[in-house]
């Protein structure tokens, strides 16, 4: 059995493909988030926990958390992925939306910027997005992120790229060091 898990919740496949590509890089476990109640999580070393981002939130975080009982603790990783391209402000958001303020100091968290895939998404989901980028395209004196999500949100697209996941591996791959060198 692989010492990694990554749980994963993902509605309009940019998380599952993440996660794909996580697993062509490195040995690991992979369960759906629905499933994660039939796994026994003593055995792993890191879980990693990948979802959406929807309205400023990790898709499935709350019901995660009640799995691991304790975000700040070094055997948890947690990613996201977001139509947004990379950006500190963008990061420290998720962060204050997502995670306690313990948590946001100690979580390992990495954020993955994907697409919209409006086919995909659910109706209600689709309506507010197309409603929130016209609010965006009318307003007068955007900010920079405003301005780059108003764009990032009109279509579908897809900004998904393998070389996104190297932070992580490269910090998978040390702590795996770190921890073969400690026993």
């Amino acid at each position: 059995m692989a010492s990694i898990l990554i749980v994963y919740q993902s509605r309009t496949g940019f998380t599952e493909k993440y996660v794909n590509w996580i697993k062509e890089s490195i040995t690991c476990d992979i369960v759906r988030l629905d499933q994660l109640s039939q796994v026994d999580l003593e055995p792993y070393t890191k879980i990693i926990y990948g979802a959406g981002i929807h309205a400023g939130h990790i898709q499935g975080l709350k019901t995660f958390k009640k799995h691991v009982l304790n975000l700040v603790d070094d055997k948890i990783v947690i990613f996201a992925t977001g139509a947004a391209p990379y950006d500190e402000k963008i990061v420290t958001a998720i962060k204050q939306n997502n995670f306690l303020e313990n948590e946001r100091q100690a979580v390992v968290f990495f954020y993955f910027q994907s697409g919209l895939n409006y086919e995909k998404m659910p109706f209600f989901d689709k309506l507010v997005m197309k409603t929130f980028s016209k609010v965006l395209a009318l307003k007068k004196n955007k900010s920079e992120i405003e301005d780059g999500t108003s764009q990032a949100i009109t279509q579908s697209h897809d900004h998904s790229k393998r070389e996104y996941i190297v932070p992580l591996i490269d910090y998978l791959n040390q702590s795996q060091t770190n921890t073969s060198m400690s026993t």
